[in-house]
């Protein structure tokens, strides 16, 4: 099987790769390249013609678009325009595509040129409206597929043609398992609303924990984010502004296998979370809201507690009755005072749920599974 997967060429793809997207691009090719000696598979890759990747790479440019200055942003998709192009004229060498730009939307006009199976995973969540009145009007192609992150991302757009739910992956390896944990609580993630940093801190006022906060902050997101710093001086904070990504991930490992747990007030429907399938790999328990796809991660009561946003907004019966910020109080509570051969437990819980649903070796399977199905489907 001769597979091309595609992801943009705005950003140089290895192991500084920084965002979600692209990191599970990379776990993905990678994973399928280990593959290749020891069967009838091929895999080229489309994307930055400097990317660090163990495939034959392909591309329109040497260097990611985003770093040329004399390209104004907004210009940046004609250049994904013409990957795709490129793509899909080499359409005689290639069994499958398999599409990691974007949304894939932007692929869809041009997947009516060509007969081949064009495979779109959908990394983001869409806009309803915007989905029914976009993709309905390439409702009749008969080549392209779709997966989706987790199954409460494929409740929110039936009309499509899904494939299969293909959960993202992580380098278990890198992510290390740390048996013992330690004392203090985590959080990491954009400083924005949407993930609930000003609730963490609601909650880190209340319990009295000692916690570490990793904000990956963004110019654009500056103003709120200082206005939610106001903190009392008791609360430990480890803030990361503009530094490369790979030293933030060095920390970051370090921090989830040393954290008694991992702290996810999500505040909106988030389609699958990369933070909390790297906290179960270095065997944190996790207290979150049970939003969006986090309860299809987070096993209740076994590698971490499932907390209702609101007495308005019940989501299941989960073992922390209480809701919002006074359930998550409870959750860490009970996970503080634990015996510790209970909470060993939990840790190791966490582990081998990572290695056996999240690794990238188990997406890669997932997916070659997906691929096989395919082709045997359009070559009938």
């Amino acid at each position: 099987m001769k597979i091309a997967i595609l992801t943009s060429n705005r950003f140089h793809i290895g192991a500084d790769t920084k965002k979600g997207t692209e990191i599970v691009f990379r776990m993905l090719v990678e994973s399928l390249a280990k593959r290749t000696g020891n069967t009838e598979l091929s895999i080229t890759a489309f994307c930055s013609g400097d990317s660090d990747l163990p495939v034959r790479i392909e591309s329109i440019e040497k260097y990611p678009t985003s770093h040329d200055l004399t390209i104004p942003q907004e210009k940046n998709i004609i250049f994904e325009l013409a990957l795709i192009s490129k793509a899909f004229s080499m359409k005689d060498e290639f069994d499958i595509y398999h599409v990691h730009i974007g949304d894939g939307d932007i692929v869809l006009p041009f997947a009516r040129f060509i007969s081949r199976p064009v495979i779109i995973t959908i990394h983001h969540t869409f806009d309803k409206a915007y989905v029914k009145r976009y993709f309905t009007l390439f409702k009749d192609l008969e080549n392209v597929y779709f997966i989706s992150l987790s199954n409460f991302q494929r409740k929110q757009l039936p009309f499509l043609p899904f494939a299969a739910t293909i959960y993202n992956g992580i380098d278990t390896k890198q992510f290390a398992f740390d048996a013992s944990g330690g004392d203090s609580i985590m959080w990491s993630g954009r400083g924005i609303p949407a993930k609930g940093l000003d609730v963490a801190f609601a909650v880190v006022q209340k319990t009295k924990k000692i916690t570490n906060v990793f904000v990956i902050k963004k110019q654009e997101e500056a103003d709120w984010l200082e206005k939610t710093l106001q903190l009392p001086a008791s609360l430990q904070i480890e803030q990361y502004v503009s530094v490369k990504f790979d030293s933030l991930r060095g920390n970051l490992i370090r921090y989830y296998q040393k954290s008694k747990l991992f702290l996810f007030p999500i505040q909106w429907e988030e389609p699958f979370g990369l933070v909390l399938i790297e906290s179960l790999s270095c065997g944190t328990p996790i207290v979150a809201y049970a939003r969006g796809s986090v309860p299809e991660i987070v096993k209740d009561g076994e590698t971490g507690f499932l907390v209702n946003p609101s007495d308005n907004d019940i989501r299941g019966n989960w073992i922390i009755k209480k809701t919002g910020v006074d359930g998550l109080c409870e959750a860490i509570e009970k996970i503080y005072s634990m015996p510790e051969k209970e909470y060993q437990e939990m840790r190791n819980n966490c582990r081998v749920l990572a290695e056996k649903s999240f690794s990238a070796n188990k997406m890669a399977e997932e997916y070659l599974k997906a691929y096989n199905k395919i082709v045997k489907k359009t070559g009938e």
